[in-house]
């Protein structure tokens, strides 16, 4: 279902280096109300853009915000 949605996506141009919140969750192995809370409360402030009502995460922002707590 996750390839039949990006392919959906993929028509509208979206490079699959951008995910949905659902698939940032599982590549950060946090929960969905976990994101949506720290979007609100920008803390820790996790990289996001919002295209219309749509809420996309950067792979590449994503990896270079992991790197970032690798001394914590």
């Amino acid at each position: 279902m996750a390839t039949e949605n990006r392919k959906k996506e993929n028509l509208a141009n979206i490079p699959l280096r951008w995910m949905r919140v659902e698939e940032a969750a599982q590549y950060l192995r946090v929960s969905t109300d976990f994101l949506n809370k720290v979007r609100t409360t920008k803390n820790p402030n996790i990289p996001f853009t919002r295209i219309g009502g749509r809420v996309l995460y950067d792979r590449h922002a994503l990896d270079n915000f992991l790197e970032s707590l690798e001394g914590f």
